[in-house]
C-alpha cells in the first residue's frame, strides 16, 4: 500500500464514518474506482483507531462528565444521568455485538462489491429522505433526555443494518431516533454515543482477525492512515453537529441517491 492510497482511504473513512453516507460503502467504491486492492486488516485497525480517537476527543467533555458523575450518578449529560446514559448505551449496543459477531467474517468476504454498495446507498438515501419528510410533518420533536430502553434498543437494531456496505450506521441511528420523535440534533448525538462502542468493537474484531491472519502493511501507511482519519473524522463530526442544528439531512439523502444511481448505471454499462 502506498502513502497516497493510505491518505485517500483514510480521508474517505474519516469523512464518511460519521456523516450519514456509509463509510463501508464509500471504501468499497474508492477501491473499485481506483482499482486498488483491499488494504488489509491492519490498515482497517489503524483507521478505526483514528476515528474512535476523533469521537472521544470531540466528546471529551461529555465523556469526562459521565465518568466524573458515575459514582454518585450526579449531573446530566445530554439530558441523561451518567448511569442511565451508560445503561441505554449498553442496551443500544447489544444488537450490533450479536449481529457483528455472527456476520463479521462472512461480510468481509461477501457483498463487498461496487454494485451492492451502490444499491444500498439508494436504500440509505431513500430512508433518510423519508425520515426528513416525516420530521417536517411532525408538530414537535423531543430531546435526547426522553430516550428510554425500548427506544435505545430500537436504534441499536437499526444500527445493525450498517453491516451491509452502503447502509450508513450513523444514518440508520439518526433515522430511527427521528422516527421515534427525536429532533435531528438529539438523534445525531445519540448516534455519536453509540459509535464509541461500535468502533471499539469493530477494531477488536479486526485486531483478532489480523492476529489470526498475520497480515502486514507498511508502518508508515498505518500511521498516516490513523492520523488522517482522525483529522478528517473531527471535521465530519463538527460539520454534522452544525448541520443538524435547525438544518436538514436532505442533502445527504440526495447525495446517496445520486451516487448510488451513478454506480449502478456504470456497473450496468460494464465499468
Amino acid at each position: 500500500m502506498s502513502i497516497v492510497e493510505a491518505i485517500v482511504l483514510a480521508i474517505v473513512q474519516g469523512l464518511t464514518e460519521f456523516l450519514p453516507i456509509s463509510s463501508s460503502g464509500h471504501l468499497v467504491l474508492a477501491r473499485w474506482l481506483f482499482d486498488w486492492d483491499d488494504p488489509g486488516l491492519d490498515f482497517d485497525v489503524a483507521v478505526h483507531i483514528g476515528t474512535l480517537a476523533a469521537i472521544l476527543f470531540a466528546f471529551r467533555r461529555e465523556v469526562w462528565g459521565v465518568l466524573r458523575g458515575l459514582r454518585a450518578d450526579s449531573g446530566h449529560v445530554d439530558g441523561l444521568r451518567p448511569r442511565r446514559l451508560i445503561l441505554l448505551g449498553l442496551i443500544g449496543t447489544v444488537p450490533i455485538v450479536i449481529v457483528g459477531g455472527l456476520l463479521y467474517e462472512t461480510l468481509q468476504d461477501e457483498l463487498r462489491d461496487a454494485t451492492t454498495a451502490g444499491a444500498f446507498l439508494l436504500v440509505t438515501g431513500g430512508v433518510i429522505a423519508g425520515a426528513e419528510w416525516r420530521l417536517r410533518r411532525s408538530d414537535e420533536a423531543a430531546s435526547l433526555g426522553s430516550l428510554d430502553e425500548r427506544g435505545s434498543l430500537a436504534i441499536g437494531v437499526a444500527q445493525c443494518l450498517a453491516v451491509l456496505p452502503g447502509i450508513s450506521r450513523s444514518g440508520m441511528c439518526m433515522v430511527a431516533g427521528m422516527a421515534m420523535g427525536q429532533n435531528r440534533e438529539a438523534a445525531a448525538r445519540w448516534a455519536f454515543w453509540l459509535s464509541m462502542p461500535a468502533l471499539a468493537g469493530a477494531g477488536v474484531l479486526a485486531v483478532a482477525a489480523l492476529i489470526d491472519g498475520h497480515e502486514s502493511v507498511d508502518a508508515g501507511a498505518l500511521v498516516v492512515g490513523a492520523l488522517v482519519s482522525f483529522a478528517t473524522a473531527l471535521i465530519a463530526i463538527k460539520a454534522l453537529l452544525w448541520l443538524v442544528r435547525g438544518r436538514s439531512l436532505m442533502p445527504f439523502a440526495v447525495y446517496c441517491l445520486i451516487v448510488g444511481l451513478a454506480v449502478l448505471i456504470a456497473r450496468a454499462a460494464g465499468a
